[in-house]
């Protein structure tokens, strides 16, 4: 949510990998407007947005940008390797569902497992 602990952890020589599941959206907010509120999106697009590699190398750290399985293991194999702060962007699609979730009031009795299909 804020960038300034990158120049902590640079300083301090701490070697956190930071995971971005960026979908350019408040993904989980997204979601629950789309299952729950019949797709009125508010407030939750986030389609301008830094690079987030660069970011990462202006702080001092690396960057990466990944899009694949494969590519994000060898972006991990490689932050974990250098052992210095990074940014890993992994590019997820915009309207990709994280399940299970619970159901606003609900227990995990009322947990959601799998994904609603859309009906055309």
């Amino acid at each position: 949510m804020n960038c300034q602990e990158l120049m902590t952890a640079v300083e301090k020589k701490i070697p956190v990998i930071n995971i971005i599941l960026n979908n350019n959206f408040l993904g989980m907010v997204r979601q629950w407007q789309t299952l729950f509120y019949d797709k009125r999106h508010s407030e939750t697009d986030l389609s301008v947005q830094p690079d987030f590699v660069k970011l990462a190398e202006a702080f001092g750290g690396i960057g990466y940008r990944v899009n694949t399985k494969e590519e994000f293991d060898a972006a991990l194999k490689d932050a974990v390797e250098k052992n210095v702060v990074a940014f890993i962007e992994v590019i997820v699609h915009r309207m990709e569902n994280v399940m299970p979730m619970v159901p606003s009031g609900g227990s995990l009795f009322n947990m959601m497992l799998l994904e609603k299909k859309e009906t055309k």
